[in-house]
């Protein structure tokens, strides 16, 4: 065993391509207003803040000129697509799951900390099978602050008893460079995420991988 006791995973764009299925449920609650059809690439640098910096987000590309119950509505419709469509379109990216298995299988204690909303995370997670592998499931609903906070990271320590220095995280975007710099914890930039068209390598991160079999580099 390494140093490291737990590793922690984002979700979006670092365990599962979710890009065609978020572009599709914008586009549906769009659709119902009138509002135009946002290409699937331009979602893409909207994703890694939540559900909430998202519409706000697509609302400012849209030129929407709406009032807070229009809003209000809007995050409904889209929160209702997206749980229709969660696993509609979505992969998990290769290697992933076989990754995951070895991990838990050499002993390490493995979490999903995402700022996706905390109701679709175990979902996503079942559906492609890989939802036993994690002890703990943290979205953006499950503690008071979110990625880029270290609040996420501090609380996995805290859980499991651990230090930071053996708590590794895994992600694809600055917020989860920068989290995990703010906690003191190790990490991961993976360079086929959804980092707003940047590479992950100017967050900084102690290692970039392309493929997320190369974790197992880390470790080893």
């Amino acid at each position: 065993m390494s140093q490291f006791k737990v590793i922690g995973f984002d979700l979006d764009g670092t365990l599962v391509d979710s890009l065609p299925d978020l572009a599709l449920s914008i586009n549906q609650a769009f659709a119902e207003i009138g509002l135009p059809q946002a290409p699937q690439e331009l979602v893409l640098t909207w994703i890694g803040n939540g559900a909430d910096v998202l519409l706000v987000r697509a609302l400012e590309w849209s030129g929407a000129n709406l009032d807070e119950e229009q809003i209000r509505q809007l995050k409904r419709r889209f929160g209702f697509y997206y749980g229709e469509n969660i696993c509609n379109k979505s992969r998990l990216f290769p290697n992933v799951k076989v990754t995951l298995e070895t991990l838990k299988a050499q002993g390490y204690t493995l979490a999903v900390v995402t700022n996706k909303p905390t109701k679709h995370v175990q979902p996503v997670l079942a559906a492609f099978g890989i939802d036993h592998l994690f002890s703990e499931l943290l979205g953006g609903q499950s503690l008071p602050a979110i990625k880029p906070h270290p609040a996420p990271l501090y609380y996995l320590c805290g859980k499991f008893g651990i230090y930071p220095k053996q708590l590794l995280f895994v992600g694809d975007s600055k917020n989860d460079i920068l989290a995990a710099h703010n906690a003191g914890c190790a990490v991961v930039g993976l360079t086929y995420g959804y980092n707003y068209n940047i590479p992950i390598s100017e967050a900084a991160p102690d290692w970039v991988f392309d493929d997320f079999a190369d974790i197992l580099t880390v470790i080893n």
